[in-house]
C-alpha cells in the first residue's frame, strides 16, 4: 500500500512538473535595455516606401514611429496589438515605457492604412500621453473604416 501510495505520488508530481507556471514576482523595476531592442526589432513586413526609391527611409507599417532620437532613447514600446471591434473596426494598443529619470510626457495619433498602404480616414487628432518616473502608459485608439488593415502611431515630444 505505502508502494503504490509512493508511485501514486510520483506520477503526479512528474505529470504537472511540466505544467507549473514560474513563479511570479511581486514587484519589478522598470528596466529598459536599447541594445536588446535594436537586436530583437522585426524587420521585413508591409511598409510606406517612397516612389523615389531611397529618398526616404522605408517606414514600417504595423508599428510606432518616434519623431525624433531623444524620443527614441526615452520611450520603448513595451507592447503593441491590434483587435476587431464589435462593429468590425481595428483598435491599436500600445503600452509605451517610460525610460527617462523622471516623469515624461508624449503625444500619440494614428494613422490607419487599407491592404495597398492608402490612408482609409484622417490622422487621427494628437493625443497627450503620461508616462509616470518608471512606468508605463498605454495609447488606444479605434478607426473609423472597417477596411484599415494596417497603421502606424506616431510618438512626438509633448
Amino acid at each position: 500500500m505505502k508502494n503504490a501510495l509512493a508511485a501514486a505520488v510520483l506520477v503526479a508530481v512528474v505529470a504537472t512538473a511540466g505544467c507549473s507556471t514560474p513563479a511570479a514576482r511581486p514587484q519589478a523595476v522598470l528596466e529598459c535595455d536599447y541594445k536588446a531592442l535594436t537586436r530583437n526589432a522585426p524587420s521585413g513586413g508591409p511598409a510606406l516606401t517612397a516612389v523615389a526609391y531611397g529618398s526616404v527611409k522605408d517606414i514600417p507599417a504595423d508599428a510606432v514611429l518616434m519623431s525624433d532620437e531623444r524620443l527614441f532613447r526615452s520611450v520603448i514600446v513595451q507592447h503593441l496589438s491590434t483587435s476587431t471591434t464589435p462593429g468590425g473596426t481595428v483598435q491599436v494598443t500600445a503600452r509605451l515605457a517610460n525610460c527617462t529619470a523622471g516623469p515624461l510626457g508624449v503625444r500619440a495619433r494614428v494613422a490607419f492604412l487599407d491592404s495597398n498602404m492608402a490612408p482609409v480616414e484622417a490622422v487621427s487628432a494628437w493625443r497627450p500621453v503620461f508616462l509616470p518616473h518608471g512606468g508605463m502608459a498605454v495609447y488606444q485608439e479605434s478607426s473609423l473604416s472597417p477596411k484599415a488593415t494596417h497603421y502606424y502611431i506616431e510618438l512626438a515630444p509633448n
